[in-house]
């Protein structure tokens, strides 16, 4: 290799991995101990993980027919050791252990952390059911906590709108993973929490490996999501992960979509039982004034009445009381009734979509115009392209350099002469010219060479 760099003669880049993986075989077996991490099983029956430390990182494969005799797998987070070889895994230029044999040797680190976190809290019943709250009904405003412009957000927002578009989100962007992430969660949490309208809060994040959702099993995030003075939907990962936050949240969502689900009604339902409870509401007011009437008409046939006028009289004054007392609740519970739903209304037509679909149609005027103004420079730019080329391909075409006092020439048959012997004496040749063909007959040659006279050939 060392020559073929000298003499200036490239390596393919196959040949230089390959290369890489002859050097790396000379390594023989060997026998590294890490945490494991990310591992899986592929349907075609490979296994790969991840093996680390707190130095560096290594990818593992093992194949299928290796799996087989192994016996069972350590799971992820498991302290091994992996005998095997380093090979190259030649399309990403990555070098990898290529395991023989897989041994746990115990509970790695963050397993273990997870594990030792979790036995500390259920003690101190943070994770206790009885501290968790129900979620409101129709909250006023709901709080996002998760990573700006993350796939996590974008699904929540989908899920909210799509059963009540016109619920209002305040989102407090910060950080999910990495080492600064569990600040900023707490920090987040605290802001929706002082937010006035927030009624209930959801933090979460999308699915990831254990060090990924590791700002989740944080202790300080755990503690702030049990001590939040509003309800917290923890929505981390997928279903099949777990986290300390899930535990420690008044609700746990199995993916953020089903979080946003959860956290709002469907507006058409709320609309249909508001119209429910209105007829309800009617009816039973009309119940309640006929039992009313026919108790008061009992009490004007019965016969304690038939006695002396003012005995009559005074039970007269007592029924317009009763009467009248009677119209006041009735009306009373009407205006209250009638209020409660012009209420309901306004909310409901606040929330309606139309004022959406108008802000959404002088958006898409605005965004119309632009894309005209786009579509005309860019016409304008291909069409300077254009000319440019154009000017190019007639500079380099052969008419141009003929034009500057060059010929082209060849025989009758099409042929072109580029040789004297190609167009001996005699014989009969056409030029190309700046305007036309010039036709003519060979009368002699002559060569020249540099620095001699030329040299004169007749046909003779």
């Amino acid at each position: 290799m060392r020559d073929e760099v000298t003499s200036g003669r490239p390596l393919s880049v196959g040949a230089l991995s390959q290369r890489i993986a002859g050097a790396l075989g000379d390594l023989g077996m060997v026998l590294v101990q890490g945490e494991l991490s990310q591992a899986k099983v592929h349907t075609s029956g490979h296994f790969y993980a991840t093996l680390k430390d707190s130095e560096a990182i290594i990818s593992v494969v093992m194949w299928r027919s290796t799996v087989v005799r192994n016996g069972p797998l350590p799971k992820e987070g498991s302290l091994v050791t992996v005998r095997g070889s380093v090979s190259v895994y030649a399309p990403r230029g990555q070098y990898q252990l290529t395991a023989t044999r897989i041994a746990p040797l115990g509970v790695g680190d963050l397993a273990a952390r997870f594990e030792a976190l979790k036995a500390t809290l259920l003690a101190e019943g943070v994770f206790a059911q009885e501290r968790k709250r129900p979620l409101p009904f129709l909250p006023r405003a709901v709080g996002l906590a998760t990573a700006a412009g993350s796939a996590a957000l974008a699904d929540l927002l989908h899920s909210i709108r799509a059963r009540f578009p016109r619920m209002p989100v305040v989102h407090a962007p910060c950080a999910v993973q990495g080492p600064d992430a569990p600040a900023q969660i707490v920090a987040a949490l605290a802001r929706l929490a002082a937010h006035p309208e927030v009624d209930v809060i959801i933090c979460g994040r999308g699915g990831g490996s254990l060090e990924d959702l590791w700002a989740f099993n944080d202790e300080r995030v755990v503690r702030a999501i049990a001590a939040c003075p509003k309800p917290v939907i923890s929505a981390v990962g997928h279903e099949t992960d777990t986290t300390l936050a899930d535990l420690a949240a008044d609700l746990r969502a199995k993916t953020p979509t089903s979080a946003g689900e959860m956290v709002v009604p469907d507006a058409r339902e709320v609309a249909e039982r508001l119209d429910d409870g209105a007829i309800a509401l009617e009816r039973a007011m009309q119940v309640l004034m006929q039992a009313w009437r026919e108790r008061l008409e009992s009490l004007a046939s019965h016969r304690a009445l038939a006695g002396p006028g003012y005995a009559v009289e005074m039970r007269r004054q007592r029924l317009d009381e009763l009467a009248a007392r009677l119209d006041d609740a009735i009306d009373r519970a009407l205006g209250e009734a009638r209020k409660t739903l012009r209420e309901a209304g306004s909310r409901l037509k606040i929330q309606h979509p139309a004022r959406r679909i108008g802000v959404l149609s002088e958006r898409l005027l605005t965004d119309g115009r632009r894309l005209l103004r786009s579509a005309g420079t860019r016409r304008e730019r291909g069409e300077a392209r254009f000319l440019a080329l154009a000017a190019k391909l007639d500079a380099l075409s052969p008419l141009a350099v003929i034009a500057r006092g060059f010929s082209m020439v060849r025989t009758p048959d099409g042929r072109v002469v580029r040789t004297l012997a190609e167009a001996p004496p005699g014989s009969r040749i056409e030029a190309r010219l700046g305007d036309g063909w010039l036709l003519a007959q060979v009368d002699g040659v002559r060569t020249q060479r540099l620095n001699e006279p030329a040299d004169l050939y007749s046909a003779e």
